[in-house]
């Protein structure tokens, strides 16, 4: 179930209290009003470091890894930013500028928790964000598989 429900900034920060530990959530706003910082500051007041891919800026591998050969078979090593032992908030920013491939990289990341093998650590947060289309920002077309979520209005 995808649910849209549109906040202010002061909202945005109990939405995710809300929400954001039990499913991923989307941000959808204009730019420069602060998504980046706010995400930020929710980690902060969990306690949980925050980790931020900028979307636009990967390639898939970025994502899923790459491959190694263990024992005669081919297994995806995730990369060292994502694959962390404690609990933490992966913060996807401009989720909605990068590549349909990149795109796809991140379906089971995100609704899944994990790439490959690797799981997300129990009590870790997804959160992506990205502007709006209205805004003339980089955005491209993306798939409603990956289109949940609050916006933010200012």
């Amino acid at each position: 179930m995808n649910l849209t429900v549109t906040v202010n900034q002061e909202e945005l920060s109990e939405v995710l209290l809300n929400v954001a530990l039990s499913r991923p959530v989307f941000i959808w706003g204009a730019p420069g009003i602060g998504k980046s910082a706010l995400v930020e500051k929710f980690a902060e007041e969990i306690g949980l470091p925050c980790i931020s891919l900028l979307g636009s800026q990967l390639a898939p591998e970025d994502v899923i890894g790459v491959p190694q050969i263990e024992g005669g078979v081919s297994v995806f090593a995730p990369p060292k930013m994502i694959a962390r032992k404690e609990a933490y908030v992966l913060f996807l920013d401009e989720l909605n500028a990068c590549s349909q491939e990149v795109q796809k990289a991140f379906y089971s990341l995100i609704h899944e928790r994990r790439v490959g093998e690797y799981h997300l650590p129990e009590g870790s947060i997804v959160v992506g964000a990205g502007n709006r289309i209205e805004d003339s920002a980089i955005v491209k077309t993306m798939s409603s598989a990956l289109a949940t979520g609050c916006s933010t209005s200012n």
